[in-house]
C-alpha cells in the first residue's frame, strides 16, 4: 500500500503538467485510500506509457492578442463502472494555447447525461471566472466562452430555473444567472473536435 501511494502521488504530480496523463493519474488516484492488488495494473499501465512517452513538449508560438478566453467542457456520463459516477474534463484556451487542462470525477451520480455534461459546464464556468480573474489581476480584461458539445446542458445552462430536471442540486444554478447576465458566452461545440475529451 505505501508503495502504491507513493508510485500514485508521482503520477498525481506529474499529471499537472502533462494533460495526456491527467485522466489514468486521477483514476489511479481513486484509489489511495485502500489499495489492492488489482490496483496495481493500473500503475504499471501508466508507467509504461511514461516510458514510451517521457516527455511532452508544449509549443506556446507567437499569435496575436485574443479577445476572449475559450474553455471546452466534456462530459464520460457514469463511466466509472464501480460507482458510476461520471469524469468532467476541460481545457482552457488562449487562442492556440492551452493554460490549463483537467479530468475529475463528478461528486454526485448524474443521473442523465445531460446532467453530467451541465455539471461539467458548471466545473468549466468555474474555472474560466478563476482565469478571467487572474488575467483581470495582470491588466487584460476578456470575456468568457464556454464550449461543451451537449445540447442538453447548453439548455439547461441557458433557461431560467430548473424546469423538468428538479433533482439538479440549487446550489449549481449559479451558471445560469452568469450566462443570463451575458459574463458567460455559451457555445455549442462539434463533438469530435472537442479538445476536453482528452
Amino acid at each position: 500500500a505505501t508503495l502504491f501511494r507513493a508510485c500514485a502521488a508521482r503520477c498525481n504530480f506529474m499529471s499537472l503538467d502533462r494533460p495526456d496523463i491527467q485522466f489514468a493519474a486521477k483514476e489511479v488516484s481513486r484509489s489511495m485510500a485502500k489499495p489492492t492488488v488489482g490496483d496495481w495494473p493500473k500503475i504499471k499501465r501508466l508507467a509504461r506509457y511514461l516510458i514510451h512517452f517521457p516527455r511532452a513538449v508544449f509549443q506556446f508560438k507567437f499569435q496575436r492578442e485574443q479577445h476572449k478566453i475559450r474553455v471546452y467542457s466534456d462530459t464520460d456520463w457514469a463511466g466509472c463502472i464501480k460507482t458510476r459516477k461520471s469524469t468532467q474534463g476541460g481545457v482552457v484556451l488562449l487562442g492556440n494555447c492551452c493554460i490549463k487542462s483537467w479530468s475529475s470525477t463528478q461528486n454526485l451520480i448524474a443521473l442523465s447525461s445531460g446532467e453530467a455534461e451541465y455539471y461539467g459546464v458548471v466545473k468549466a464556468s468555474s474555472v474560466a471566472l478563476g482565469t478571467q480573474a487572474m488575467l483581470r489581476d495582470m491588466g487584460c480584461e476578456l470575456p468568457i466562452e464556454v464550449m461543451t458539445d451537449a445540447s442538453a446542458a447548453k439548455g439547461i445552462a441557458t433557461r431560467k430555473g430548473l424546469g423538468k430536471t428538479r433533482h439538479i442540486h440549487v446550489h449549481f444554478l449559479w451558471v445560469q444567472e452568469r450566462v443570463g447576465n451575458g459574463d458567460i458566452h455559451l457555445t455549442k461545440v462539434w463533438g469530435k473536435g472537442n479538445p476536453a475529451d482528452l
